[in-house]
């Protein structure tokens, strides 16, 4: 296929009920995309976080000029932070990876990818800074092609799929052996509780307020850590009930929680697509509870009742996080691109270059590295 940029048409759309319902024309008809870029995630994003004042939703498709055949989809905003104005993709710290949706017709090859972006920044609006993170290596096997775009580097963060075979328990146990019995004395604690059980939450309204004890406990985690809790910021929180309102009758959205009784002792909330999960919130109370590790042992009852329904892809998503490491996933390169757009974008796109080459450069010395480290801390 011709690298010219004009081998290619852009569509830049704003009215997003329209968009929306190409995209789910187009999700079912063979193409890829990751479960943060489904049409449901997608619908509950910018009728929330998207449609906040400063931030101008641009779903954008990419088709063959000579025959019209879509190549690839975008989600994107247009937004102003920090001063510049920035073209990324629907995020704010929600979505864990930022993928598109592509077709079996897309192209794969650097020169052909740089080319659909070049014609791509010819039809959006004007901007400072182009600024895609948490961008995959692959989608359900398939390379991601946004991994050729300019300004590409690799990210600091990494994603932790788990895939289990068909023997749930034969996976349990090729975990470490610390691991795995202190989950079953946790289970063993939490279950001397008369009415302890972990549930599927099928109803709504029950969902609501197993999400209101989510976050009582995910915000006194955080706080207690001295970290920004931004999921009370508005919009968040309406962003995630509205998901549950739309995916939980189809089981797009899937919320489990530990109960003893009517306390809720542990929640998580995912997502799910046929065989793949994918883990996005979760909290756990402490005090007496602390004992039998909940937020540990929800994910694992979780995993083996999500297995018994055919589920064999289980994503922890980002973060290294000591809970996850137990369960060894393995890891998923994550790559952020960073193009100027505008002169004024060029020093932020020329700092982050040169700290990433900084930082590969460093990799290669680890013995200066920590020298540096340690002067640091000291």
């Amino acid at each position: 296929m011709s690298a010219d940029h004009r081998a290619y048409t852009v569509a830049v759309e704003r009215d997003i009920a329209a968009a929306l319902a190409r995209w789910r024309e187009w999700s079912g008809a063979g193409s890829t995309l990751s479960l943060f870029q489904s049409a449901q995630w997608l619908d509950a994003w910018y009728a929330t976080l998207g449609a906040q004042a400063g931030r101008e939703a641009l779903l954008v498709s990419i088709a063959r000029r000579d025959d019209g055949r879509l190549l690839m989809a975008l989600p994107l905003i247009r937004e102003t932070r920090d001063g510049l104005v920035r073209i990324a993709f629907a995020d704010c710290g929600v979505s864990d990876y930022a993928a598109p949706l592509w077709t079996g017709d897309c192209p794969d090859d650097p020169a052909s990818v740089q080319a659909m972006f070049k014609a791509l920044r010819r039809a959006l609006p004007r901007a400072d800074l182009w600024s895609v993170e948490k961008m995959p290596e692959q989608v359900d096997g398939r390379a991601n092609p946004l991994r050729h775009l300019p300004g590409t580097r690799e990210s600091a963060l990494f994603g932790n799929p788990a895939i289990v075979g068909e023997d749930f328990e034969a996976w349990r146990f090729s975990r470490e052996k610390t691991h795995r019995k202190e989950l079953e004395r946790s289970w063993r604690v939490f279950t001397r509780h008369p009415d302890a059980r972990l549930e599927q939450i099928v109803d709504v309204d029950a969902a609501m307020r197993v999400m209101d004890a989510l976050e009582t406990h995910q915000r006194a985690a955080i706080s207690g850590k001295g970290w920004a809790y931004i999921l009370d910021e508005p919009g968040y929180r309406e962003f995630y009930r509205r998901l549950i309102e739309e995916g939980l009758a189809g089981g797009e959205v899937v919320l489990t929680a530990l109960m003893a009784g009517e306390e809720v002792v542990a929640a998580l909330l995912g997502l799910r697509r046929g065989g793949e999960y994918a883990m996005i919130r979760i909290g756990n109370a402490a005090g007496e509870w602390r004992n039998c590790s909940p937020g540990r042992l929800v994910i694992e009852r979780t995993m083996a009742a999500l297995h018994a329904q055919g589920v064999r892809r289980f994503d922890f998503t980002i973060g290294d996080y000591a809970y996850k490491r137990g369960f060894m996933p393995d890891q998923l390169k994550l790559f952020d691109s960073t193009v100027a757009l505008s002169w004024k974008g060029l020093p932020r796109s020329r700092y982050l270059a040169l700290r990433y080459g900084l930082k590969r450069w460093l990799a290669e010395r680890p013995r200066l590295r920590r020298r540096l480290e340690a002067l640091r801390s000291g």
